[in-house]
Order: C-alpha cells, then sequence, then structure tokens
C-alpha cells in the first residue's frame, strides 16, 4: 500500500493515481480536478464498504490517502520511483548491532571482482573475518567459513570488548588469503554485569535485578553463552 496524503502530491503524480483508479481522461484534468475526483472514488468506496458485502472485503479505503491495488508493474513510472538491485554492484560489507549480545552483517561482491577472481584462481571461497577489541587490544579474531549463496550473518559476542569489526576476506588456498574489504568499526553496547561480576556475585539484590530480564518464567537462564558464563562462575565460587 502506498499511503500518501493527496493534496502533497505533484500534478504527475496525481495524474498517475488517477489512471490506477481508472480514470482515462487525467492527463487532461487539472490538479483541483484530480484530487476532486480521487476524494470520489475513495468516498463512493468507503460508502460500499459500509454497505458490506464479500465482493468488498479486499477494497480498503484510507481517508486522504491512495491504496495503490496494482501488481506493482507500473510504480516505477512515479515520480523519483525506481527498482532498488537485489545486489549492488560493488564489494563492501556492513555491520550493525542487533543487541548487547548479537551482531549483524552483510555483503555483496562486484562482478567485476568476481570475474577478476575467477580468471586469477582455479578456485576460491570467501570467509568473514570478525575482530572485537578495546581502545588498543585486540580481545577476540576469528574467521566465518560462509558459502557463495550466502549474503548476511548474525555474530554472536561473548567477551567484553567495546568495539567490533568484519571484513570479507577471499581464500584461494590456506597460504594466499587477501582482505577485500572490511566494515566501519562499531561500538558495542556496554553490558553492566559483563564488567562486574564480583559486585553482582556479592550483592543478591544486584543479582536479581540485572540477570531477572534474562530468565524464564520458570527461572532459568535464557540461552546466551556470554551470561551461561557469568552465571557458572559464579556457582563455581560458591562452591568454594
Amino acid at each position: 500500500m502506498v499511503l500518501i496524503k493527496i493534496e502533497s502530491l505533484s500534478q504527475k503524480e496525481l495524474e498517475h493515481i488517477a489512471v490506477q483508479e481508472g480514470v482515462h481522461d487525467a492527463s487532461s484534468m487539472s490538479r483541483d480536478e484530480l484530487i476532486e475526483t480521487l476524494r470520489e472514488i475513495y468516498e463512493d468506496e468507503s460508502d460500499d464498504i459500509q454497505m458490506g458485502g464479500e465482493d468488498n472485503i479486499q477494497r480498503k479505503f484510507v481517508t486522504w490517502l491512495t491504496d495503490y491495488r496494482g501488481d506493482g508493474s507500473e510504480l516505477t513510472s512515479l515520480p523519483g520511483v525506481v527498482d532498488l538491485p537485489d545486489l549492488y554492484n560493488e564489494t563492501s560489507i556492513h555491520l550493525l548491532i542487533k543487541n548487547a549480545t548479537w551482531l549483524y552483517c552483510y555483503w555483496s561482491v562486484s562482478n567485476f571482482d568476481k570475474e577478476k577472481f575467477e580468471a586469477e584462481y582455479t578456485s576460491f571461497r570467501f570467509m568473514i573475518n570478525v575482530r572485537l577489541f578495546d581502545d588498543d587490544t585486540l580481545l577476540d579474531s576469528y574467521d566465518i567459513d560462509i558459502s557463495e549463496s550466502d549474503i548476511e550473518w548474525n555474530i554472536n559476542v561473548n567477551t567484553c570488548a567495546l568495539h567490533a569489526q568484519v571484513s570479507l576476506v577471499l581464500v584461494a588456498d590456506e597460504k594466499n588469503k587477501m582482505t577485500l574489504v572490511s566494515s566501519e568499526v562499531v561500538d558495542l553496547v556496554s553490558i553492566y554485569w559483563l564488567n562486574h561480576k564480583e559486585e553482582i556475585s556479592g550483592n543478591e539484590a544486584l543479582l536479581r535485578r540485572e540477570l531477572s530480564l534474562l530468565t524464564n518464567r520458570d527461572g532459568l537462564i535464557l540461552p546466551c553463552e556470554s551470561v551461561e558464563s557469568i552465571v557458572q562462575s559464579i556457582r563455581e565460587e560458591e562452591n568454594l
């Protein structure tokens, strides 16, 4: 559904929508005439819906808005509307924060680069390198094998790192690896209890408050590697 205030549309946009609504002489109408005609169409449709009837179930009325009911084949004729490609013709990788313990990355490899790799190597594959670090210390770095059809990945963060970055790596063989492109460095969400384990383990009220939202109604910790490691360390200290 395309939801737009009719009064805010241009002449060309009004003409396009009017044609979709079956107004055949839209190109010869003035802007005011187009607005009035579209209002009448929607008001008539609203009356039909209020009267009921099975034939009207699929017809939606939105006050002063337009509901496009076509198959989408002509939407690109609207000013400024273009089809977005499934993949962009560039080699790039991007990293986003989903929450405190999960990241999301997506990438693309341009056809030009693929053809170049195919001509240069008998075989090759791609992998994602993940780097987690503080301001001046690398805390963790590991690789994720991906298939040629993969274009996105979810990444679990189970360290107290402050920053993260991912890179798209070309692997021709074990001795021939090349970083194609790297994402921007993103700042990770700081989790209080990851940096204050001793304080939390010695304060029952604080422990309950911090972990209450991470447990189910049976009191079990929700699946999360970093949370489970904290709870396990607290249990081991209590047993000692």
